[in-house]
Formats: C-alpha cells, structure tokens, sequence
C-alpha cells in the first residue's frame, strides 16, 4: 500500500499537461500483413496454387507426356509460389522496419487477422474475394488448356522461344513430320534427356538474348537422342520387309526441259523373318550387328573410321586414312550408327534449286512448255540476294527479261504462264533460302541417298579397308535395283534389271566419280571438261582470278589444243602416257618433246620444294591454288608464280582474299 501510495503521491506531482507514461509505452498492435508485398505475395502464392493443381490434372489425363507443359507445371509455376512465399514474410519485415523507422519508440507486435464476417467491412471484402476466386478459376482453367496446347505446337519452339529457328521451321511444314511434335524427337521422354535439354535450353535462350547465337545454326544431329528412343516410337526398322518401288522425275536444262524417269527398287529389307526376309538396308546396317564410326567434323560427314561387330561378337575395323586396323582410332567421339545418321534431315529437309525445280515441273506447278524454264528458274535461285526483299524482286525481274528478250513472241502469247512461274520459283525461295540466317540447300548436307552431298558414300566409296583386306561395299546393287526400259522400234517395251544409266556417257575415271563431285543442287555444269574443271580451265586461259596479281598470261596452246588432244580417258592419266599423246602429235620432234611432261613434273616438284624450303608457311596457301589448278596446264604461268613466291612471300592482297572456284 505504501508503495502504491508512493506512485500516487508522484503522479500528483507530475504536471497536469504531462503525457500518460503508461501511453507513451504501451505496445501498439499494428497489422503488419497488411501490405502491398505481402499481399502481392499470396496472391503470387494462391494463383500458384490454382496454375499446379491446373497442370497436375492436365498431366494425369494426358496418354503422351508434353515435356514443355512440365517446364510450366513443374518449374515455372513453383518457382512463382515460391517466389511468393519468399516476399511474404519479407513484406512484413520491411513493413515493421520502416515503422519503426518513423518512430523509434513504438513497439510493434503482429497479430494474425481477425476473421468476423458480422463485420461489414470484413463481409464487403469476402464478398469481392469469392468473386474473384470464381472469375480467376474459369480463367486458369482455359488459359492453362490453350496454354497447354501452345507449348505443344511447333510455333512455340519456332517463334515463341527460338526465332533464330526460322528455317527450321519452315522446312518443318512442308515435311512428313509436320503433325510430330518438336519435342517428341528433340527431347522425347524421362527425366535425363529432359534436363539435359533444358540445361543446353538455358545457354540457347541466354545466346538469343544477347544475339550472339551462330548463323547459321549448327546442326542438331551430334546432340539428338539416340533414335531407338524417339523415332522408333512410331518406325519400326525390324519390322520393314521387301523393296520399295521409287520414281523420281527429273528435267534436263534444255529448250524443251526434256523430262527423264529414273525407276528403281530400293532394297529396304528389315530383320524379322516373321515378316519377310532378313535382308536390306535396314537389316546390315541396323540389325545384324553393332556399327560405331568416328567422324572428324561438326557435320559427321568425313567418317575415317568404322567398327563393326557381328552378332557372333567377331570385331571388324574398317578405315580409309590409311593406317591398320590395329592403329588408335582417330580423335573424336564414338557414335553408335542409328536411324539419324542417314535420315539426318527428315523434317528439315532443304531442297537444292533442282530437285525443287524438279518436283514443281512434275506436278504441273510451272508449266514445261516455256523455254528453257527449268534452267532460268534454277538461274535465278542460286544467285547470291543479300536479303529476301531483293531476290524477290530480282527472281521477277530475271524470268520476265529472258522471256522479253529472247522469246518475245511466248511473252505475248503466255505471259500468265511466266508470271505464275515467277510466282512458284519464289515459293521455291522462301522454303530453302535464309540469307539473315545464312541458310540454303548446301547449309545441312543430306545423308539419304549420295545425290548432291556425300551421303552413303562417306563409308560406303570402296576406300574403308579392314584387317582382312576387304572394303565396305561400294557396290550400287547393294541398295537399289534400277529398272531399266528397253526401247525396241522407238517405243517402250519392257523393264531390264541393271545398272545406273547416265543420261551422257562417263568414260574412264569419270564413270568411277562420286554423283555430288559433278551435281550440286544448283546451276548445272555444261557436259564439257570446262564444265566441271573451271579452275584448270580458268588457269590455262590466265583469267583464274587468285593467280591474276602475279601478271599471267594465257598458255600456247590454250586455243589450239582441247582436252582430250593430251587427256585419253580410257586409259591411264600418268606422266609417261601423257607424254605419249604428245608423241602422237610432235613425231616429228621426238627429240625435243620426248619426256616433256617429265621434265616438267620435275622442274616444278624442285622449285615447290625450294619455296617451301626457303619462305616456310607463308607461301602455303599460293602453292595449295596453284596444285589444284594443275601446274602443267599453264607452264609459262607456274615459272613466274613460283619465281615470285621466291621474292615475296606473301601473297598480293587481292590473291590472297579471292575465293578459289570448285574445279
């Protein structure tokens, strides 16, 4: 009691006007929830919520997982909720601080909301809560099924998220695959190769944003999934039997596009004798054993190395770079041999200027009565536009000038015909050219067939020798049968089995030359030796390009003398025949021009030898050009090429920067 009256007799001495102490300390219950981050937090949280449960029910009612609908379902949208979850409590921290910021006496305390629905003001905002949880839900619902649908198409994978993808994309819709999901072949199912993808997904997406993604977009096939995990899903290769007939219309680039039918059997065969035969492709390249090659390029295509292992276990190595059998292979990665190795473009297929050309003439698209139509039209594709506005207007301008000029009277009397074909040459364009991409027909080599690209032949050219001494089959029969017509009084009248036909005559080595050594997909070379060995050509007459710096001139007998006067293609090509066909024209002059060649070769060998001798490496380049162009096609040119890589080591600027021609 004494103290109690102590306390009142001090607070009958403190000042009437005086603050209440107990009111200045009392704590001050403030809702600290109650602000926009927090409350921004479990909205984050509660829509969430609503998204997973959403996307859980899509994946349970979905027979063919989507791996891009677990990216939103199973990463996106718990990283929102936990991105909710993470500002809630930091809200109501910063809240307290800021509070207490303003008024360091104040001593805050939090309190979970009081929930009274017999308070209006609590009732008016359960009231708008309910509202917006029955709109939000509709809402979810039906962005979450179109959502669902969008990352299931191929516009999500070309547009939304890989514009760069734009080819690809294009290629996509003309192909067989064009109802097959991108992912069910670039990702397919299970967790591993969803994450892997999704890890290689993060550098593409960061090189997207910061546009240092390459053009154009390397090839796809070093890091597909194998194929027994994707494709087979739907392609069975064991389950393939017989031979498949194939007709494959072409048109040649003459005045009347002569149209040519090439029939054959491709032996397809599979490895189950429950259906047909074990026999075919399908059966001794994917079936019979185990293949694994080692290639030395990004695009697998220079495969030195093979190894082949029967189901017997007996091992066989196959190599092409001369060394045995019993050598270390050769660096590089290991790969199984599976479906993608040959059918490496099967729904990014790029078609070259003539088999586009081609396909269009066959199916009425361009009409084959105008002129020369085949040839003008692959003419005005393969010319390098800098961008797609110009070769649009610069493919009109080229079709519609020939016909002007050199038909006048089939402009007048079927100008809608060449304007139609103006119109589908440039479709042509739009499907296999890219040039913002740096993309066309030669971008991505092609492994079906050995038409324009390399193809089978990369192991099957008969240079493969394993530790046997027996080559991988180069043999044409091993794959196709052709079916041959024979023409008896001008007609048609039955189909022989046999070989490959050509439409002119290959004789000697040539007969023996790879099919994309001559065909490119693009402008046809003239059926002439200047038609396909343009450098040699260009060398003899001093107007090959590289060389012009060093002042050449044209050989003696660049006019007077054609090929076939020193080459004779049904035998051999080495010195002393060539110098033999020279006897055949200067007899008369046996001692002077006996051993020509000979001496020549060993004349140049010795100056070749001393430039690389005296100057090193900085001459290599020159000296490469100038043995591809073939030194004794001009040897007047050769003696001063050398004499001055001698002098000046370097290569003049403009040879040195000037792109050297195929020969």
């Amino acid at each position: 009691m004494a103290k109690q009256e102590g306390r009142q007799d001090d607070r009958s001495k403190t000042p009437a006007n005086a603050p209440d102490a107990e009111a200045v300390y009392k704590p001050k219950y403030v809702p600290l929830w109650n602000n926009f981050v927090t409350m921004t937090g479990v909205f984050l949280t509660a829509m969430g919520f609503l998204f997973l449960v959403t996307f859980a029910l899509f994946h349970l009612v979905t027979p063919n997982p989507n791996p891009y609908v677990d990216i939103v379902g199973y990463l996106v949208v718990p990283s929102i909720m936990i991105f909710g979850v993470i500002i809630i409590p930091f809200g109501i921290l910063f809240k307290s601080w800021r509070l207490h910021r303003l008024d360091p006496k104040q001593h805050l305390a939090f309190r979970f909301p009081h929930v009274d629905l017999n308070d209006p003001v609590q009732r008016r905002a359960a009231k708008i809560v309910v509202i917006i949880i029955f709109v939000l839900l509709p809402v979810v619902g039906v962005s979450s099924y179109h959502g669902y649908h969008y990352t299931d198409s191929a516009g999500f994978c070309s547009k939304a998220c890989h514009a760069a993808m734009h080819p690809q994309a294009t290629t996509y819709e003309y192909s067989a695959h064009a109802r097959v999901a991108c992912a069910e072949c670039h990702i397919g199912t299970g967790a591993s190769w969803f994450v892997r993808s999704k890890l290689s997904g993060t550098r593409q997406v960061l090189a997207m944003w910061r546009d240092s993604f390459s053009r154009p977009i390397p090839p796809a096939i070093s890091h597909l999934r194998p194929a027994r995990e994707t494709c087979e899903h739907c392609h069975w290769p064991q389950k393939f039997f017989g031979a498949q007939l194939r007709e494959i219309a072409r048109f040649k680039s003459d005045e009347a596009n002569t149209r040519l039918e090439i029939d054959m059997l491709l032996n397809t065969g599979g490895g189950d004798e429950t259906t047909g035969r074990e026999e075919g492709i399908h059966k001794h390249m994917a079936l019979a054993g185990q293949i694994e090659y080692i290639a030395t390029d990004d695009k697998l295509q220079v495969i030195p190395w093979v190894r082949y292992v029967d189901k017997a276990g007996n091992e066989w190595i196959y190599r092409s770079d001369g060394r045995p059998s019993s050598d270390p292979p050769p660096e590089g990665a290991v790969r199984d041999l599976d479906c993608m190795d040959c059918h490496n473009r099967p729904a990014h297929k790029f078609r070259s200027p003539q088999d586009a050309v081609d396909m269009f003439l066959e199916s009425g698209k361009i009409d084959t009565t105008l002129p020369y139509i085949k040839r003008e039209a692959v003419n005005a594709l393969v010319q390098p536009y800098p961008d797609a506005e110009t070769a649009i207007r610069q493919i009109a301008n080229h079709l519609i000038d020939f016909y002007k000029t050199n038909y006048p009277t089939v402009w007048e009397r079927d100008s809608a015909s060449v304007n139609n074909a103006v119109d589908q040459v440039r479709k042509i364009y739009h499907r296999s050219f890219f040039p913002a991409m740096k993309v066309d027909w030669q971008t991505y080599p092609d492994n079906i067939g050995h038409h324009i690209s390399p193809g089978c032949f990369r192991c099957h050219e008969g240079t493969h020798v394993n530790q046997a001494g027996q080559a991988i089959s180069h043999n044409c029969n091993v794959c196709h049968t052709f079916l041959n017509p024979v023409r008896k009084n001008g007609h048609d009248s039955y189909i022989q089995e046999g070989e490959f036909i050509h439409p002119f005559d290959l004789n000697g080595k040539h007969a023996a030359v790879r099919c994309d050594q001559c065909h490119t997909g693009g402008k046809s070379p003239a059926p002439t030796c200047a038609g396909c060995h343009t450098d040699i050509t260009a060398y003899r007459s001093g107007t090959l390009a590289v060389f012009e710096p060093f002042g050449i001139t044209a050989d003696a007998m660049a006019d007077s003398v054609e090929c076939d006067g020193c080459h004779d293609l049904e035998g051999p090509t080495s010195v002393e025949a060539i110098d033999a066909m020279c006897m055949e024209c200067h007899e008369d002059e046996e001692e002077r021009y006996t051993g020509m060649l000979a001496g020549w070769e060993k004349e140049v060998s010795a100056k070749i030898h001393d430039v690389r001798t005296r100057v090193g490496g900085r001459a290599e380049t020159m000296l490469r050009k100038l043995e591809h162009a073939g030194p004794y096609h001009n040897m007047e040119a050769t003696r001063r090429i050398l004499e001055a890589l001698l002098v000046e080591p370097e290569p003049p600027a403009d040879a040195a920067d000037t792109p050297t021609p195929e020969g």
